[in-house]
């Protein structure tokens, strides 16, 4: 608002205005005042040169926007003039610089001045150009990159030449990448010229850019790196300048909505980046003909960025179009959906651009401006389904107490709330019979179901993770299972695979023999009847359910329903998929169904790293069901396998793995060419040693007896279980908080990763053996499948002479299962670090098949004692206090599900470490709620009770000296469980549903005033309201019946206000009603306010009983 004030009062310049006056520019005071006649919200998007920036110069705004804005928008000011083109001596001067890169090629370093103690520095430099290329010709153009804002008040030249020093070396380093690009020397647009590194001037004097002709290549790391002739260059992006990191830099181009972003210095808003060749081709991807498209990818290669780029990208061409198709967006991940539609909308304020039309005043609107109606839908899988059941024609799943009850429970994921509401209506956490109509049946009820009515006292190979997995993916999870189209008149209960038919299951589907089939379908026979008689459903049932009723619909029945008041996802236009390997067939058949044009859809996902409890996915499978039951055409399916996360000598390691997986377990996964590591690293390290003592030494060089390891603030240790963790000697010298558990370690990445005894301490012991049956001619067998030949990854080694020691075991599928676990286990641990692993066993016995494994495909380095250590000695590495705290909160935003202690207990460590110890206090008092959070105090003898309480009040205490929203609906929980202080409890209750809705509002600037409180706030209202309604029964003042209307009608709770209303508690008298009253009446100083949507409801007459409620009020009190 400040900035459009300012603007208003002052003549801007236009951009022709603004080039005439650089063009006649020739002193700093002129610039200065040229600089005041830009308006900073009206970017030319399209002036000839884009600028990009680095994340330096991202970071400059993010630390300076709020202390020294001025300086912030002199900065914008002066990108948009060399965004002209017009560069006046004044304005740029070249930077006296003698980098170069490898190849000799010069760097182009410029600076322009914006006070005496700060400069830009930034490069005229070579892009992909994603506005200029097309399918099938890429094309690069230069660009104003800049890389910094150098500010040194006492010595700029010295920051100066830090900041060159920095670019050079990432320079440098950007020519050690395994992807290039082969540049055509000819400029298109000035075929004269051939220095890519020298931009060119039109007939008006304004330099522009020149663009090339561009193919991206890939070569094997290690390789040669000769310049390229025939008249063309090798060009490589820049890479970070930290020797310890081994990425590629991102790029964020500057518009109009950019500008707007950075200025408003919202935390919650990052710039989208500029995507790369292999990206844009993903993204702009289209058939001859429609289809759909299928993208796979290992963890770490960019599938969601692809993703949320795809369906920008499609969004932005309906808008254009004029159109409003219904996109939507699904996952199983609820903190992936949020942080997908998050991604999404970023685009949408970021990338707003001119029309290209005539009226240089056309412009995309402003995002905030955009109706919910407009955008896509974000939804998880469960909000889905639970949508789908209420509109659909046909009898509902579950009943209007069920779906609350559902929803409630899903929208409060947050243990805190389920604590708080089991407190307040004394319901016990770990009943596993349903009392209050069904519940679903999870993984972990299904756990405690077989451990204590389904395993049986005989001995099976069969475990209860296999049970759920073929029930759910196979017996009531296939596409056969649903029976489309059967003639007989099935239920929805009813529709799963016979006995018969599940035998009849091919063994690319269902892994397991007759035998084993049998008893699984034996079980699953008993498990529903046992979930049937405790008041269980499982997703299977809902689906079918659904399914069902969509299998009776025509594509008549449904494009009816989209004219139908309140239902407004159904049919879908385009749908997008992520984490697609966690959905069931029977759930994709119904996708395909309610979407308009089953060769619309988008799915992504890895077959590797299916995370879902008893799914079992192959995209080769989906092909086929897409072609057979969805009345689709095979989908084009599309491969990444350049890893961004981790460089290539990790990733040899973890490939030499998958194909294990791929060799004896091949129907588990789809075949994906190995990811293809961007740059060379060091090879992992393979310590075969014979006690703990002996690794401490190896690790630390310290021959002291109590010698402990101090690790890094990126550094960690993997054990295969918790009872390996458990089981650490006091002798392993490692603070046990730095150990995680290959289960905890899911999801988070680490610089080094000491993964200690895995197959020593796995449940497999001798059954690795069975390595000895892959031999080099099946290696030479995987490298000849064009799937693999065609990734850039052509090489393998295999040293025959090598170790052939390993005691030789023949392989059985059914009786080797366990492998198939401990493999992809051993994927995840490996896939954890982003620079180093060790591998370290104590029992030579159970690891040697492995290790010669690894050791005749050369991906690792054996160290002993004897040998060189330096490789290994990286722990204890001197991080910096910045590094320190920046784990910390990584740490604490990951402190989830079965990590959440450790991760606590690690962000402590870390704040410690960062000198930090109010956070580390905070960290700590959190972690102090959560051991006591499902305490049954009850069962505790008086003492106890008392030091229990004493510890509730202290941890309490810690919370609230946090001064963080976050903690302060737990502080409000501990003194809950006091039972001392309701009224306090109340407010603090109130206090934080209050911060928690001003903060949304305040962050998210498409809301439309006035805002409804969501679900989660409505709760802490809905409690605040109770615990007021409790205190009032026996202290009767007014004040306290003015705080629980308050919070009923905040909490949406306008039956048990008018309640209040109507028990002659609350209004007694004219002033008093008059008080009342005024809660209830909408005014602009209400709009930002939790009660402000009631009042609007009251306003318009929403809330019948409240009203009359208000209006019997006002007759008792003569008003």
């Amino acid at each position: 608002n400040a900035i459009l004030a300012a603007s208003a009062k002052k003549k801007t310049l236009s951009s022709d205005q603004l080039v005439a006056a650089l063009t006649s520019c020739e002193t700093e005071d002129t610039l200065a005042d040229i600089e005041t006649g830009i308006d900073l919200l009206k970017w030319d998007s399209l002036s000839p040169w884009i600028i990009d920036i680095t994340e330096h110069a991202h970071k400059f705004f993010r630390r300076h926007i709020k202390k020294d804005r001025a300086l912030c928008e002199r900065v914008i000011r002066r990108l948009m003039m060399l965004s002209t083109g017009r560069w006046p001596y004044v304005l740029c001067k070249h930077l006296r610089s003698n980098g170069r890169t490898n190849f000799g090629k010069k760097i182009n370093l410029y600076e322009t001045k914006i006070d005496s103690a700060s400069r830009i520095i930034w490069e005229v430099a070579l892009a992909f150009s994603p506005r200029r290329s097309s399918k099938g010709n890429n094309v690069c153009e230069q660009v104003v990159r800049v890389w910094d804002i150098v500010l040194d008040h006492d010595n700029l030249s010295r920051a100066i030449d830090q900041t060159i020093e920095r670019i050079e070396k990432s320079h440098k380093r950007g020519e050690d990448c395994a992807i290039w690009a082969e540049i055509d020397k000819k400029a298109q647009d000035h075929p004269s010229s051939s220095n890519e590194a020298e931009d060119a001037t039109n007939s008006d004097g304004i330099r522009v850019p020149k663009y090339f002709a561009m193919s991206q290549e890939v070569s094997v790391i290690g390789t040669g790196r000769d310049e390229a002739t025939d008249g063309k260059s090798k060009h490589f992006d820049p890479a970070s300048d930290d020797p310890r990191q081994y990425t590629l830099l991102k790029f964020y181009e500057l518009n109009e909505g950019a500008v707007k972003m950075l200025l408003d210095g919202k935390d919650n808003m990052d710039l989208p980046f500029t995507p790369g060749p292999k990206e844009h081709e993903i993204i702009h991807h289209r058939s001859e003909t429609p289809k759909s498209l299928l993208l796979m990818g290992r963890s770490g290669t960019g599938k969601t960025t692809c993703l949320v780029f795809r369906m920008w990208a499609q969004y932005h061409e309906y808008r254009q179009q004029g159109t409003r198709p219904k996109q939507m967006f699904l996952t199983k991940n609820e903190v992936l959906c949020r942080e997908v539609q998050r991604s999404f909308n970023n685009m949408g304020r970021a990338w707003r651009k001119r029309i290209e039309t005539n009226d240089p005043a056309a412009i995309e609107p402003d995002w905030a401006t955009i109706t919910d109606a407009e955008k896509p839908e974000f939804l998880t899988s469960s909000e889905w389904l639970e949508a789908l059941d209420v509109v659909l024609p046909g009898e509902q799943f579950f009943t209007q107490f069920e779906l609350k009850k559902r929803v409630d429970t899903r929208k409060e994921k947050d243990s805190v709330t389920k604590g708080i509401e089991d407190y307040l209506t004394g319901r016990d956490v770990d009943e596993i019979v349903s009392t209050e109509g069904r519940e679903e049946m999870s993984f972990p009820k299904f756990l405690k179901l077989w451990k204590r009515k389904l395993r049986g006292s005989r001995r099976s190979s069969l475990n209860e993770a296999i049970v759920w997995r073929e029930i759910k993916s196979f017996i009531k999870g296939s596409i056969v299972s649903l029976h489309i189209g059967d003639n007989e008149d099935r239920s929805a209960q009813d529709r799963y695979l016979s006995l018969d038919e599940y035998l009849a299951l091919g063994k690319k589907e269902s892994r397991l023999d007759e035998t084993q089939r049998r008893e699984a379908y034996e079980i699953f026979v008993k498990y529903e009847k046992l979930k049937k008689e405790s008041g269980f459903y499982d997703e299977g049932d809902l689906v079918h359910n659904i399914a069902s009723r969509v299998s009776r619909l025509s594509r008549g029945d449904i494009e009816a329903l989209a004219t139908m008041q309140g239902v407004s996802l159904i049919p879908v236009d385009s749908l997008f998929v992520d984490e697609v390997q966690d959905f069931t067939q029977s759930e994709l058949y119904v996708l395909a169904m309610l979407c308009r044009d089953p060769n619309n859809l988008f799915l992504a996902g890895d077959t590797a790293q299916s995370i879902s409890q008893g799914v079992d996915f192959r995209f080769t499978d989906v092909r086929q069901i897409f072609f057979e039951h969805f009345g689709g055409t095979k989908p084009d399916l599309l491969q990444l396998t350049h890893n961004y996360r981790s460089h290539a000598g990790v990733l040899r390691l973890a490939a030499c793995v998958v194909e294990l997986m791929y060799h004896f377990f091949g129907n588990s996964l789809d075949r994906l060419p190995p990811d293809l590591g961007l740059f060379n690293g060091p090879k992992p390290v393979v310590m075969d040693v014979t006690s703990t003592e002996e690794l401490v030494l190896m690790l630390d060089g310290s021959k002291r007896e109590t010698s402990r390891i101090e690790f890094g603030a990126h550094q960690v240790v993997i054990v295969r279980s918790e009872e390996a963790k458990k089981a650490l000697p006091d002798e392993f010298g490692v603070d046990p908080d730095w150990v995680m558990t290959v289960q905890e370690s899911k999801g988070l990445e680490f610089d080094d990763v000491l993964l200690y005894n895995f197959f020593s301490d796995s449940p497999a012991e001798d059954l690795w053996r069975i390595v000895s049956n892959y031999t080099e001619e099946d290696i030479k067998a995987y490298y000849a499948d064009a799937t693999v030949a065609s990734s850039g990854v052509q090489k393998y080694d295999w040293e025959s002479p090598l170790l052939n020691d390993t005691r030789h075991l023949d392989f059985d599928v059914n009786s080797h299962k366990i492998l198939e676990v401990e493999l992809k286990m051993l994927y995840t641990a490996i896939t954890r670090a982003r620079v180093n692993v060790f591998i370290a066993e104590t029992d030579s016995e159970l690891s040697r098949p492995m290790f010669n494994y690894f050791q005749r495909r050369a991906v690792v380095d054996v160290v002993n004692r004897e040998g060189s250590l330096s490789s290994v000695r990286v722990f204890g590495a001197k991080d910096t206090i910045e590094d320190w705290k920046n784990r910390g909160e990584y740490y604490l935003e990951k402190a989830e599900g079965d990590r959440q202690n450790s991760c606590l207990r690690l962000a402590a460590k870390c704040f410690d470490k960062a000198g930090d110890t109010k956070r580390m206090n905070q960290t700590l008092a959190y972690l102090s709620f959560t051991e006591i959070e499902n305490v049954d105090e009850k069962k505790m003898k008086t003492k106890q009770k008392l030091q229990f309480k004493e510890k509730l009040y202290s941890i309490t205490e810690q919370l609230l000296e946090a001064r963080d929203v976050g903690f302060l609906n737990k502080a409000a929980f501990c003194l809950l469980k006091t039972e001392e202080h309701d009224e306090y409890t109340a407010r603090m209750f109130e206090l934080y549903a209050r911060l928690t809705y001003a903060k949304r509002i305040s962050e998210d600037d498409s809301l439309m005033l006035p805002v409804t409180p969501t679900s989660h706030e409505k709760k802490y209202f809905q409690y605040a309201g109770q615990l007021f309604a409790k205190v009032h029964k026996s202290d009767g003042t007014f004040r306290l019946a003015v705080d629980c209307f308050r919070n009923y009608v905040s909490a949406g709770m306008y039956d048990e206000a008018a309640d209040m209303i109507n028990s002659g508690n609350l209004v007694r008298n004219n002033k008093e009603f008059r008080s009342l009253y005024q809660l209830c009446i909408p005014s602009a100083d209400t709009m930002r306010d939790p009660t402000a949507a009631f009042r609007k409801d009251f306003q318009r007459k929403k809330c019948v009983k409240l009203i009359e409620a208000v209006k019997s009020a006002a007759i008792s009190v003569g008003n």
